[in-house]
């Protein structure tokens, strides 16, 4: 039996707003799912799985540990593998962790998916997610119009989620974003950060942002995405996607529809490596966090 979405209330100055860059402003909390106590162990959040901090009011932090796996196919589920050197853990560069995971072009042009896929790890997809993760690019020199995709935020499989599909509300939709050599990026020394993504109103949604993801150095990337709501199979504009580079606020869209079912929602984050023009380099990530059923406000006050 679907699930009832009701419309959800929004102010006038955010209804139907595209907008890159300014101030983000504070989202209500919605979490469907119960995971208080006990139960985040039973669905194997915890120890061996990622630190969780679980709270009353069915909200949860996960902190995706490398230290705690041997083989990143232990937290990730590593699909779509083309290149030569797959995914592996290191112990440098690193930042507050023992490790790092790297994910090296080696010729192709895509590496692999790595998808932290929550049904997997809390028994559902979720309507909210905030995400959070460190990136560090090395060795990147871009050629004009060149764009790396590194992170999946969100991934819902599907054939409307990829490779050129329409989502129409029922069959996956997703956003990778990633960096590029456009926009008078400050190449090599860094590119310019952009949204893709895949929804109900766009397959293939490019958009450019101003902000800078630099190179050989760690850049903080955060991620609030919640699913639109929907009733009956049809599916209101306003769904809510904002990102943000070394903590300012680099893309937000709240007027967007990805889903018009439960089993359409927000299935999976992760890294991804994925290039578009000449050239390589590697990718090392940590730090990789998610919030279950919060906003950045929410997420970043209990990580302190």
């Amino acid at each position: 039996m679907e699930r009832q979405h009701p419309v959800r209330e929004r102010s006038e100055g955010t209804r139907n707003e595209g907008f890159r860059g300014g101030n983000g402003r504070t989202l209500g909390r919605r979490s469907y799912l119960g995971l208080a106590g006990g139960a985040l162990t039973a669905l194997g959040v915890g120890p061996g799985a990622g630190t969780t901090a679980a709270t009353t009011d069915e909200t949860a932090l996960i902190d995706v540990d490398y230290d705690e796996y041997a083989k990143p196919s232990e937290v990730y589920d590593i699909n779509d593998v083309r290149g030569s050197d797959v995914p592996e853990f290191v112990t440098e560069p690193t930042t507050r962790h023992g490790r790092s995971l790297r994910t090296a072009f080696t010729g192709d042009s895509k590496i692999a998916n790595c998808e932290y896929r929550l049904a997997d790890h809390v028994g559902e997809q979720q309507d909210e997610l905030y995400t959070r993760f460190t990136v560090y690019p090395q060795d990147f020199d871009l050629g004009d119009d060149d764009t790396v995709r590194l992170f999946w935020a969100p991934l819902t499989n599907g054939g409307g989620s990829s490779g050129g599909g329409a989502a129409d509300g029922q069959n996956g939709w997703s956003n990778a974003i990633g960096f590029a050599n456009r926009n008078d990026s400050p190449a090599p020394e860094g590119y310019k950060f952009f949204s893709y993504s895949y929804h109900m109103d766009g397959s293939g949604d490019f958009q450019m942002t101003d902000a800078v993801v630099e190179t050989d150095a760690w850049n903080e990337i955060e991620c609030h995405v919640a699913v639109n709501s929907y009733d009956g199979g049809t599916a209101a504009a306003d769904g809510e996607m904002r990102y943000w580079v070394n903590g300012d606020l680099a893309f937000e869209d709240a007027s967007m529809r990805f889903t018009a079912s439960d089993d359409n929602r927000i299935e999976a984050v992760g890294p991804l490596g994925y290039i578009v023009g000449s050239g390589g380099g590697t990718l090392y990530y940590g730090e990789h966090q998610i919030g279950l059923g919060m906003d950045r406000e929410d997420a970043r006050s209990r990580l302190g």
